[in-house]
């Protein structure tokens, strides 16, 4: 009899303690006012970043913004569910829940408290009143960086040229546009980043594991061994550099990365977390986001979704997805891989916010038989568009620095998403719904769409080139006195003038000059000769094309370029050219070569200070040991020795001196023009 009683209270025990997840969806805001000048508002204004607001700005009035739904949720109502014993994980303002852990006792008290409207257990489905009334404004519709200086070649890219080459963003790349002033949202596994030196360039802003609730997104001892590995290769195709094997889509964007997927089962908390990291990447000022994601079929224990679902705006993630375009940010989501039956598009792909993108082969003949077809639920057309699918050259979480090939509408949609941010790194005032018009323009199917190819290949390139006058963000470097500023400017006609406006420290006059153009390039520069006492110019330049196109780099009149004097700059690419070295070593005398940069003059000196006959040869090798240039040299004390060069390509280079009795000298030397 005792025994029974000790069982059954264990039992009753273990049923107080067994806990689940659900959803508490509140019924306002707390008792606020929402206007402009109310409390709720300002602090709804401040919780977001300066990037998100100027953002937002781009597809709101410039006096709405800021929405009810942007408005946290009461805190009142928070500590009165925490009181209860319940875990709060997860906080979505847009739709006004919380996910929480409770026990049964606990989730009985929470859903009698008066504020809140229902809950329901994680592995129901969101009403559909719910999601669809999420908002549904629609947005205005309008019609070390040495990159930079050498032109990329295949050497560079390796066998992830095709990838590129298919989209023509390798072209945009070829004129320095690599996604700079981009802050870019990967929604994913998780990342495996920081010792592989594939991401040794990248530049990540923050990172969030959903999952766990902390800032960790490579894996942790409750994931599985692989947890990290699909987030790892999207990331890496848009960012990872790999001289001769990988070459980034958009490798000089700031980087947001949120962990929302969990290999070990499929559940609609993924969903929640999805929309809690847009959400984040919002505030963060966040302008494109990539998913790789996709949701259908769920664990047998939670609802699955089904065809009448895809309707666009019923899923959690559809909901959030189309939120998200509305407030400006342009949202690529891989088609899923369900082909190639017709509707077997997933979401949040079949979202009206989202740019679903289908996997096509390498030479773009054909769709890919497991890229997932159109038509949604409410009849609209999926895939938008297609990318290459198969033989992606990506990175693996493990092991480091090495490559490998990506299949899969999961590596179609970071390659499109890497166009869409090069997009905004050219044009940065281009809003989501112009983006979309702009690409569709500029498709190989654009008068015949279908549900297999969307509107097919786009021409970024072309696109781009079309759509405005092309400036890329300035390279600076300092030598000889002077801090030089280069450009690259394209246009579709020819551009008759670009113009500099600058000013000194805080100087609060501009003072203007033309840009001197190379001969035979698309590259611009001028050299600004600092005083002892600047530190910095402000600059922005003006380009103007023979048919009247008019554009400003900065595109808004609030910004400008920070150069600072020196090495160091702002919101810039940086080259740090080498320093004028002398070299005093047994056998070659105090030798001086200069100068260190070279422009389209190809002339290089070399001084001795005292003759010296063991000097015999110079050689110009390039960085893969090919020799450019190779000549017997003969230097008197205190001469001057000119050597010309001849054609030499742009690049860095080093510069090796022979002697008679094998002593070797080696400096290096970067030709610009």
């Amino acid at each position: 009899m005792i025994f029974l009683f000790i069982l059954l209270a264990l039992l009753l025990f273990n049923q107080e303690i067994h806990t689940e997840k659900y959803r508490v969806f509140f019924k306002d805001k707390g008792n606020y006012e929402f206007h402009k000048g109310s409390d709720l508002f300002e602090r709804t204004q401040k919780s977001l970043s300066f990037k998100s607001i100027e953002r937002r700005k781009k597809v709101f009035p410039s006096d709405s913004f800021v929405t009810y739904a942007d408005a946290p949720i009461f805190d009142n109502y928070l500590n009165e569910i925490s009181k209860t014993g319940a875990k709060i994980l997860l906080k979505l303002k847009w739709l006004n829940y919380i996910v929480v852990e409770a026990n049964e006792q606990q989730i009985k008290l929470i859903s009698k408290k008066n504020f809140v409207n229902f809950v329901q257990p994680i592995g129901e489905k969101i009403p559909r009143e719910i999601t669809n009334n999420v908002n549904t404004t629609n947005s205005v519709i309008g019609a070390n960086k040495l990159l930079f200086v050498n032109e990329l070649s295949n050497d560079n890219y390796g066998e992830s040229l095709n990838q590129w080459k298919m989209l023509t963003i390798d072209k945009l790349h070829s004129i320095g546009i690599l996604g700079d002033s981009v802050i870019f949202g990967i929604i994913d596994t998780g990342f495996r980043w920081k010792a592989n030196k594939i991401f040794q360039n990248a530049t990540v802003l923050a990172e969030y594991d959903f999952l766990f609730q902390d800032t960790i997104t490579e894996n942790e001892e409750i994931d599985t061994t692989v947890q990290d590995s699909h987030g790892t290769m999207v990331f890496s195709i848009i960012s990872g550099i790999k001289e001769g094997f990988l070459f980034g889509g958009s490798p000089f964007s700031t980087f947001v990365l949120a962990k929302t997927e969990d290999y070990r089962r499929e559940s609609h908390f993924e969903e929640d977390c999805f929309a809690a990291a847009l959400e984040w990447m919002d505030s963060l000022g966040v302008d494109v986001v990539s998913s790789s994601l996709g949701y259908s079929k769920f664990d047998s224990t939670e609802s699955s979704y089904s065809f009448e679902d895809f309707d666009g705006r019923t899923t959690i993630v559809s909901a959030y997805a189309n939120r998200a375009r509305n407030i400006g940010i342009t949202m690529v989501s891989s088609a899923g891989n369900r082909g190639p039956n017709d509707s077997t598009i997933q979401s949040p792909a079949e979202a009206i916010g989202e740019i679903a993108i289908g996997a096509v082969n390498p030479t773009a003949d054909t769709v890919l038989k497991f890229s997932s077809r159109g038509p949604t639920f409410d009849g609209r057309l999926k895939p938008d568009f297609v990318a290459q699918g198969t033989n992606v050259v990506c990175s693996p979480a493990y092991p480091f620095d090495t490559v490998m090939y990506g299949s899969g509408t999961s590596v179609a949609g970071p390659i499109f998403a890497s166009g869409v941010a090069l997009l905004l790194s050219a044009f940065e005032e281009l809003t989501p719904n112009q983006i979309y018009s702009i690409l569709k323009n500029y498709s190989s199917m654009k008068n015949n769409p279908d549900n297999s190819w969307g509107y097919g290949i786009v021409d970024f390139y072309e696109a781009a080139l079309n759509y405005d006058i092309i400036i890329s963000s300035p390279v600076t470097f300092y030598h000889n006195g002077v801090q030089r500023v280069v450009f690259k400017i394209n246009h579709k006609k020819e551009i008759v003038s670009a113009k500099i406006f600058y000013r000194k420290n805080n100087n609060s006059e501009y003072e203007m000059a033309n840009l001197i153009k190379i001969p035979w390039t698309n590259e611009f520069y001028i050299d600004l000769v600092p005083s002892k006492t600047d530190t910095c110019f402000y600059i922005y330049v003006v380009a103007k094309s023979i048919d009247g196109q008019e554009r400003r780099k900065p595109y808004y009149s609030d910004k400008e370029f920070e150069i600072r004097v020196g090495t160091n700059s702002k919101n810039i690419f940086v080259i740090n050219p080498p320093v004028l070295n002398i070299f005093p070593n047994e056998g070659i005398a105090n030798v001086s070569i200069f100068p260190l940069v070279l422009d389209y003059s190809n002339e290089l000196y070399i001084k001795s200070e005292e003759l010296n006959d063991n000097l015999t040869n110079i050689e110009i090798i390039d960085l893969i040991g090919n020799v450019h240039f190779r000549k017997r040299l003969e230097i008197n004390s205190n001469e001057l020795e000119k050597i010309y060069l001849g054609e030499l390509p742009k690049g860095p280079y080093i510069v090796k001196l022979s002697t008679a009795n094998g002593f070797i000298l080696v400096s290096k030397i970067l030709k610009l023009f």
